[in-house]
């Protein structure tokens, strides 16, 4: 059974640092037992990173109802992303991000900075994605997938330029820190799915691990994932010209 002092520990080994800006993609279960629940995990990601001084610990609190219709409320809309990243939402020290869909639960140092953040486009320059890139953040996945985490490579994809995605708008109604509700429009780069684009990024991931970008160790039973943010952007822009599927696929007509 995994304790507290064995994630923290389990951390530092795979590159978690003091002072580090680090947002975790994660699968709770993925780690097998834990000594006190998810909540000893949080703890853990909290000590290795040493929020109480100038680590950040940044969770997707993701949630896409907005996108269907459904009003979206900073204080109360549940993250879509798992039992984690729920736990940092609600915890009273949290700031969360102010974006329907793709909004964020921060812990540490930079909460303030990155909570009062207000921008439109997902996955922009001014989005948390970009100011990981600003802090020289690094990246976290326990215990899934790369095309089922990892969301920063749609960020490269806006920042450079392709073909098969698209801006779209969503408007619906949201709430802020205040309880003022009004109708607002974000925006997000979109598949094109009337060209068959499926993303699949997986194969993306497999060339970074193979180039030494990401460092893997077994905790637990998950395999965890840590790379840095800007050695992710830089590799990908550059194979992305190279191989675009690297990041998606047509689905071909039955």
């Amino acid at each position: 059974m995994l304790t507290f002092e064995k994630l923290v520990e389990e951390f530092r080994k795979l590159g978690v640092e003091e002072g580090d800006t680090l947002l975790v993609h994660s699968s709770y279960k993925s780690f097998g037992p834990v000594d006190g629940g998810p909540q000893t995990v949080i703890r853990a990601l909290e000590a290795a990173l040493g929020t109480d001084r100038d680590g950040t610990l940044i969770m997707p609190t993701f949630n896409f109802g907005f996108n269907k219709g459904e009003p979206w409320d900073v204080r109360t809309t549940p993250s879509k992303m798992g039992v984690l990243t729920e736990l940092v939402r609600t915890d009273p020290r949290a700031k969360r991000v102010f974006h329907p869909f793709y909004s964020f639960a921060v812990l540490g140092k930079h909460a303030e900075m990155l909570g009062s953040l207000r921008y439109k486009s997902a996955y922009e320059r001014n989005s948390v994605f970009g100011k990981l890139r600003d802090l020289d953040g690094k990246i976290m996945i326990i215990g899934l997938s790369y095309t089922n985490s990892m969301t920063f490579f749609h960020h490269i994809e806006q920042m450079e330029g392709v073909d098969y995605r698209f801006l779209k708008q969503f408007t619906g109604e949201v709430t802020d820190e205040n309880g003022d509700t009004y109708t607002d429009t974000f925006e997000m780069l979109v598949r094109d799915i009337d060209k068959g684009v499926v993303t699949e990024v997986d194969p993306m991931g497999a060339l970074m691990e193979k180039a030494g970008i990401v460092k893997i160790r077994k905790i637990g039973e998950a395999d965890v994932k840590l790379m840095k943010a800007n050695e992710v952007y830089e590799f990908t822009a550059r194979e992305m010209k190279r191989d675009p599927f690297l990041l998606y696929y047509v689905k071909k007509d039955e």
